[in-house]
């Protein structure tokens, strides 16, 4: 575990991918996040798909103004069959999140100057891969730009529902200029803070997302020396005892996840 998120007690972290101003519209942005398990031995083929087809459908979305931004993450750990989420496929929306239909579908296709029809795309897709789910996030806070080649060490955040508010809070008073301070100083390319918004309820096993990005994966375990030196710069007047208390209080991480960012669009 790294230094920085044990002295701070937010583990290290998604979604998820609002990371980068130039590619989002000023927070709160919202992005939706599908979650795909490939099918056996389709690795090649979904990986050839999605270089010479959906890439392309991505980029005419975005050069439409439907999207803002488009992430494609592999799973890096944990990983195998029994994982869930092999991919995760990030759409960055300029307003409120709507459905793919086949109609947008279709105009990102032509977009893209590809002659294949939208439900041949489809069916491609899903002889390739399962969508085991897809949700809605709204991102609160964020820092830095993300590359192709990026790790993404993405936390999921169990909050209660009385206790979000002031989680993020929190999480914008303390983390945002740390990781500001983080990214300047190359130990991260990026930080972002999320809520979700679709579906949402007690029950879920989150509600918040963190996510931490790093331009290596050395750098995603190498440990931080100067991190006290760092956070006591940043925040000369906050003890990190008290700041740890306050983060126990208000939220516990149920999962921790790494992923390497595959593929990116944005807007030009």
């Amino acid at each position: 575990m790294k230094i920085a998120r044990t002295f701070v007690g937010i583990a290290l972290a998604l979604a998820f991918f609002t990371l980068t101003a130039s590619a989002q519209p000023a927070s709160p942005g919202y992005h939706s996040v599908a979650c795909l398990k490939l099918k056996p031995d389709s690795s090649t083929d979904f990986q050839k798909f999605m270089a010479d087809d959906v890439h392309k459908v991505a980029q005419g979305r975005v050069a439409d103004g439907e999207l803002t931004g488009w992430y494609l993450l592999r799973a890096v750990f944990p990983s195998g069959e029994s994982v869930q989420c092999d991919y995760l496929i990030v759409a960055i929306f300029p307003k409120l999140p709507h459905a793919f239909g086949s109609e947008v579908l279709d105009a990102a296709i032509k977009k893209a100057g590809l002659s294949i029809k939208p439900e041949d795309y489809v069916k491609r897709r899903n002889s390739l891969s399962k969508v085991v789910s897809t949700a809605v996030y709204q991102n609160q806070a964020s820092v830095g730009s993300p590359k192709k080649g990026d790790y993404f060490q993405i936390n999921y955040m169990k909050v209660n529902e009385d206790n979000l508010n002031d989680w993020v809070a929190l999480e914008k008073q303390v983390w945002k200029p740390l990781a500001e301070q983080l990214v300047k100083d190359g130990k991260q390319d990026g930080w972002s803070l999320n809520t979700r918004s679709m579906p949402f309820g007690t029950d879920m096993p989150f509600q918040g997302v963190t996510v931490d990005v790093y331009p290596s994966m050395d750098a995603v375990f190498e440990q931080d020396p100067q991190f006290v030196e760092r956070f006591r710069k940043v925040h000369p007047d906050i003890e990190i005892g008290t700041t740890i208390e306050r983060f126990e209080k208000l939220r516990s991480q149920a999962l921790a996840e790494l992923y390497v960012l595959d593929d990116i669009v944005t807007a030009q």
